[in-house]
């Protein structure tokens, strides 16, 4: 018999009056995974997120975490539970200590048992010289790292996060993540959403996609990246100077199969069918000789999941020379 998930999303439906936000959702997260919910805004993420956190009944489909379903046991299912909000859910006028206590007590806890799982909390999230803080002292990067630690407080096994690095600076972002990356090498499973691509790419381990409350895809980011049509590994550059035409066709007669390479003045592009093979086209260039100024990448490859269509910016479109 297969074991259970740590999070498991079983056909689920929401609905608001007429309006169905959820539609039918089959997910599942395993211990010591990070799971990204990714879709733009109105597609359906929060109301996911919080029929697994068991704040909204769906009306259709089940919620397990561990194997226990809310409907089931809400207690045993709720102590599994870490929900970490977009907006954090704090005191200002308290301090950093004084917030974990009461939503201690809370959980339940209490005496020398709650003052250890405090400061292994602050310590979890790198607040602990900063405990008799007040909250409103604190950056939104701290604030949210706080918003975590409540949440760790019981010890749950899943965490469930709707869009935690909103209005983070992009170093509080990496240490959010950080953090993160560290409870899931703990075991705790992650289920998030967010709508950055970037972070949903280099953050988690699999990316559920969701449009207009259906889950559309679903995945490992590579795989979903190499399966879209015509989602090719591309590679601009700008040379030192231009190249004669019967060099530029000796170097695509060179080339491998479904490599290719187009030369307009100093502008260079190499397309592949793999990063792999985009790798050799580009040995190959400048084991000739070829002289790059500066090169780059197109970022954001996951934007063909929310647009079903593949990114492949102009060949024509300059290339930013190198920082300095």
């Amino acid at each position: 018999m297969t074991a259970a998930a740590a999070l498991e999303l079983d056909n689920i439906r929401v609905r608001y009056g007429s309006h169905l936000a959820v539609d039918g959702v089959t997910l599942r997260v395993g211990r010591g995974e990070i799971v990204g919910l990714l879709g733009p805004n109105g597609s359906g993420k929060s109301s996911t997120l919080a029929a697994a956190a068991g704040v909204i009944e769906p009306v259709a489909g089940t919620v397990s975490v561990d194997g226990i379903r809310r409907t089931a046991d809400p207690c045993g299912f709720a102590k599994r539970i870490g929900l970490v909000p977009q907006e954090p859910a704090l005191y200002d006028e308290l301090s950093a200590e004084s917030n974990l206590v009461f939503f201690g007590r809370l959980y339940g806890l209490g005496g020398p048992d709650l003052r250890k799982k405090v400061d292994l909390a602050l310590t979890r999230v790198r607040l602990i010289d900063r405990a008799d803080d007040r909250v409103s002292t604190f950056s939104g990067g701290m604030k949210q790292r706080l918003n975590l630690a409540c949440a760790l407080l019981h010890g749950p096994l899943v965490l469930l996060l709707d869009e935690p690095t909103a209005a983070l600076d992009p170093a509080s972002r990496d240490a959010l993540f950080a953090d993160l990356h560290d409870l899931r090498d703990a075991g705790h499973a992650i289920l998030l959403s967010t709508h950055h691509l970037d972070e949903a790419e280099s953050g988690c381990d699999r990316i559920a996609v969701l449009e207009a409350g259906k889950l559309v895809a679903s995945g490992k980011p590579h795989d979903l990246i190499r399966r879209q049509p015509g989602n090719r590994a591309v590679l601009y550059a700008h040379l030192r100077e231009a190249l004669p035409r019967f060099f530029v066709r000796g170097l695509q007669q060179r080339a491998d199969d479904g490599v290719e390479i187009e030369i307009v003045g100093r502008r260079l592009r190499l397309s592949a069918n793999s990063h792999e093979s985009l790798g050799r086209a580009l040995a190959m260039v400048l084991a000739d000789g070829i002289v790059l100024d500066a090169f780059r990448t197109p970022p954001g490859r996951l934007d063909c999941l929310l647009r079903g269509v593949p990114v492949e910016p102009d060949a024509t479109e300059p290339v930013a020379p190198p920082r300095r």
